[in-house]
């Protein structure tokens, strides 16, 4: 028999590559994981997953035909895209559809599938992301939200989720260090959450009242004088929309009337500009600039990089070498 070959990157970051089915099982803790090959073939598992304070994403791929059954602990909310076939796969009994979100979070729940399976998904925390529903959209988690079942979303909406997960996985797994500083966890857990809401809100769409122009621009200022004193922390929108006491889509109506931007590009050019002072006052030279851009909260540096010189027409390291 094959030895399973485990990984441990760190207390956040666990991975398996393994030949043992039952191996696969015991290595998901409090998931209680069962297993059975199906389909002819000589069987490869690889699992990843990533711990993120009160979200974990995570990778799953089996080479063979299977049935996988799970019951989650009831403090999981577990969301999941598939990335590999769909045709030959079913969930909780029935046909998995394009287009469709997992949701793994009404207890029990079973998934078949005759060739390979390749799935990303979220788990979150039950009442974390209570909360974090209602500070974005001021209502209660629908019921249907928590019913095991695939559901037909936006197809956008779906790409986006199962891409940029997979992505923030992808990161972290090459450069784990980008989840050590705070602001980096929690602009990671942010944005899945709004991922993941963009998806479930196409399925059961939350109630949520239009206020008026006044006090949507009242929650405007609110926030931006927040930001002005507190900006270094990096907060997330779903605590914008506490500060501003407006649900996400109300916040956005809000900035659009009066900056012209949404409140997630507000606060990235915000991050920017924040990287930039900091450039520019390193008397020092000792922070070097990945440094400076994960406190603030990039984990893409690329990306980050990009954005930085479309803004200011320079890259950070050119901004760094001006200081020095």
């Amino acid at each position: 028999m094959d030895i399973p070959r485990i990984i441990h990157s760190n207390n956040k970051v666990r991975g398996m590559s393994t030949s043992d089915i039952d191996e696969l099982a015991q290595f998901q803790v409090n998931k209680n994981r069962r297993y059975t090959q199906l389909y002819a073939g000589q069987l490869e598992g690889d699992y990843l997953e990533i711990n993120l304070g009160k979200l974990q994403v995570f990778r799953e791929k089996l080479n063979v035909g299977a049935l996988i059954e799970a019951t989650p602990a009831s403090n999981f909310i577990p969301f999941a895209a598939l990335l590999s076939n769909r045709d030959d796969s079913n969930f909780c009994g029935k046909h998995i559809e394009q287009n469709a979100i997992l949701q793994a979070t009404g207890g029990d729940w079973d998934v078949n599938f005759k060739d390979h399976l390749n799935v990303i998904a979220a788990v979150f925390d039950r009442d974390t992301f209570a909360h974090d529903i209602h500070l974005l959209t001021g209502e209660e988690i629908p019921n249907d939200w928590l019913i095991s079942k695939a559901c037909l979303t936006d197809p956008l909406a779906l790409t986006q989720y199962a891409t940029g997960v997979n992505n923030i996985i992808n990161v972290i797994q090459a450069k784990s260090e980008v989840i050590k500083t705070e602001n980096s966890l929690r602009m990671i857990n942010d944005t899945i959450l709004r991922l993941a809401y963009n998806v479930l809100k196409v399925t059961t769409p939350c109630t949520e009242k239009r206020v008026n122009q006044s006090k949507r621009c009242e929650g405007v200022r609110q926030v931006m004088d927040y930001l002005h004193s507190y900006g270094e922390s990096v907060p997330t929108i779903p605590e914008l929309c506490k500060i501003a006491k407006l649900s996400e889509r109300n916040l956005q109506y809000g900035f659009k009337e009066y900056l012209g931007v949404t409140p997630v590009r507000y606060l990235r050019l915000l991050r920017l500009n924040g990287v930039r002072r900091d450039l520019l006052m390193n008397q020092s030279a000792k922070n070097k600039v990945v440094d400076v851009a994960l406190n603030w909260g990039f984990i893409e540096l690329g990306r980050f990089a990009s954005e930085y010189r479309q803004l200011f027409q320079e890259l950070p390291s050119t901004t760094l070498r001006k200081a020095n």
